[in-house]
């Protein structure tokens, strides 16, 4: 199982390591489809977790990630985390 899921992710094993509290909604912009995703799940798993939230709903996933999209359009400079703190209180 350990093995299948290094196979998803072949670049984390080479990936830099990042503070997500520094990283801007331009950051998110310039990585790649696959990483950006990756971090979008991670931050989705680490709030989950600050709330005691054990539940991965996917509808709440997309429809957060939306709503980052577009308060990320509007202000590439915003924090990436307050931003998808913010969708996320507004779900």
């Amino acid at each position: 199982m350990i093995m299948a899921l290094g196979a998803l992710f072949p670049a984390a094993a080479s990936a830099e390591t990042l503070d997500i509290s520094t990283l801007k909604c331009s950051d998110i912009i310039e990585m790649s489809p696959e990483d950006g995703a990756m971090l979008l799940a991670w931050i989705d798993g680490y709030l989950g977790g600050r709330a005691d939230d054990t539940r991965f709903d996917m509808d709440r996933f997309s429809s957060n990630a939306d709503a980052a999209g577009v308060a990320c359009e509007a202000d590439p400079n915003a924090g990436l985390l307050t931003v998808l703190k913010a969708a996320e209180a507004g779900n």
